[in-house]
């Protein structure tokens, strides 16, 4: 029953999608009817590996998570939870398939940068502020500053980094949250928030996520600024490689798909020994989990890679080798609108919210805020590849708003806010969408590293803004039937 449930919500989520490719190759870029059924082929794979993905972090992995997060606050002891979350986060990271597809496609593009090195650093930044977030939970650090000194850092490594690494670096946060490290950090930070009982415990249980969502970011950048030889030259095009062997695909794929969980498993066994000590069934069930998700990870990256990435791109190099190309930001626009629908955790965390509000915030208005975001920030996206307009001329004020929103919105919706980015920026954008955009970017005669990666950091930044104001909206309407 729960599979099916499973099924139901990614079918949900890449339908949507294969219709659009299906009036795409029909009216626009037509892809052929050969290439198209690969894509359905792929996207079947999707469907299936994302639901067995998501069923094994629903019975193992996500529960363990949520009684090591727990037994270690229980512990009182705070450096233990501190380190421990440190490495859980970078060894989750690992297996997140969204970075998995991510590095592939910048070591696709700059073969200089490989692709262990790049899952490396990602799981290192996520680790590291997963640390620095259950630090921030255990001794009741405000959020809002948090962010500033974040971003304040965040700013100075941007400015003085390669450019070639901003887009990547800031794409990175957004990929690493995905479906297997979100609900990993959530049930962690509620097993810590639950146990450290206080008067911000629902506050403290949000952030977390949004907060992990920027580790990767000041890493690589880093990365950058020891790296200020690779350029531009350095790239080639991986536009036009649509022609992989599927035997060899899946063969590869499983290797680093055994390479990125077996670390899990090892901790997982390491903390049943030292710490958990639960029963047999739980380990059971716990072992159930790892395979599913294995199995389900195998599917899924198999079918990003053999199908939505190149027939992404395909489609994006048609579109962008038109007259016409303005006609990508009404398109983006449109993919934006589809994709923030279809994304299964948009619907839980408006579920949420709605929750939180009892009932005064409606689910279609937190769905049309949402809606806005992340359309707007595929329409910004297309017409950085139209007009090359640098990423940092969009990030800037876009961060800049939403840390001074931070400051009147209420401190739970801000928290949200953050959350919401990571969750808006789901398989979809991080396979299909940047695939469109690094095609739309290429056949554009436009550097790709200066004008098409960064799409999925703006996916991630539009929620912080819209759903503050949102925020404020809630606050204002609060304060008025007070006053009443």
């Amino acid at each position: 029953m729960v599979l099916l449930r499973k099924f139901r919500e990614t079918s949900f989520s890449v339908l949507p999608i294969v219709f659009i490719v299906f009036l795409l190759n029909l009216f626009v870029a037509p892809i052929g009817w050969l290439a198209f059924g690969k894509f359905l082929l792929g996207s079947i794979a999707i469907i299936i590996g994302l639901s067995l993905f998501l069923l094994g972090t629903d019975i193992g992995i996500i529960p363990t998570a949520t009684r090591i997060g727990s037994k270690l606050t229980e512990n009182r002891n705070v450096s233990l939870l501190i380190f421990s979350g440190l490495i859980m986060g970078f060894l989750i990271t690992l297996a997140e398939p969204q970075i998995h597809v991510l590095s592939s496609q910048i070591s696709s593009y700059a073969p200089s940068l490989h692709k262990t090195q790049l899952i490396i650093a990602i799981s290192a930044g996520m680790g590291l502020f997963l640390a620095i977030g259950l630090a921030r939970i255990i001794f009741g650090l405000s959020y809002r500053w948090l962010l500033v000194g974040v971003f304040a850092i965040i700013g100075t490594l941007a400015a003085l980094s390669e450019r070639f690494f901003i887009g990547i670096a800031f794409d990175s946060g957004g990929a690493a949250t995905g479906p297997m490290t979100v609900p990993f950090i959530l049930a962690l930070g509620i097993g810590v928030s639950n146990v450290r009982q206080s008067e911000t415990s629902d506050q403290d249980s949000f952030g977390l996520v949004g907060l992990s969502t920027m580790g990767p970011v000041p890493i690589l950048l880093f990365f950058g600024l020891l790296s200020r030889g690779i350029s531009a030259d350095a790239i080639v095009d991986a536009s036009g490689d649509t022609l992989i062997q599927w035997g060899a695909l899946i063969g590869r794929t499983t290797i680093e798909v055994l390479q990125a969980l077996a670390p899990i498993a090892a901790a997982f066994f390491v903390f049943q020994i030292t710490l958990l000590k639960q029963s047999a069934k739980r380990v059971i069930r716990m072992v159930e989990g790892l395979v599913y998700a294995a199995l389900g990870l195998i599917l899924f990256l198999v079918g990003v890679s053999g199908a939505f990435m190149p027939v992404g791109s395909v489609i994006g190099s048609l579109i962008g080798s038109l007259d016409q190309r303005w006609i990508l930001i009404p398109i983006g626009f449109f993919l934006g609108a589809v994709v923030v629908l279809a994304e299964p955790s948009v619907w839980v965390l408006t579920d949420q919210i709605k929750e939180i509000s009892a009932g005064a915030i409606k689910k279609p208005m937190v769905m049309i805020f949402f809606s806005i975001g992340v359309s707007a920030s595929l329409a910004l996206a297309m017409a950085r590849i139209v007009f090359e307009i640098p990423l940092l001329y969009i990030l800037i004020p876009g961060y800049v708003s939403a840390l001074v929103l931070s400051f009147f919105a209420p401190p739970l919706f801000t928290a949200i806010a953050f959350d919401s980015g990571a969750v808006a920026s789901g398989p979809i954008s991080n396979s299909f969408l940047l695939a469109f955009t690094l095609g739309a970017a290429s056949s554009a005669s436009v550097n790709p590293f200066a004008s098409a990666f960064g799409v999925v950091a703006l996916i991630t930044m539009t929620p912080l803004i819209t759903l503050q104001l949102l925020g404020l909206l809630y606050k204002r309407r609060v304060q008025g039937e007070r006053n009443e």
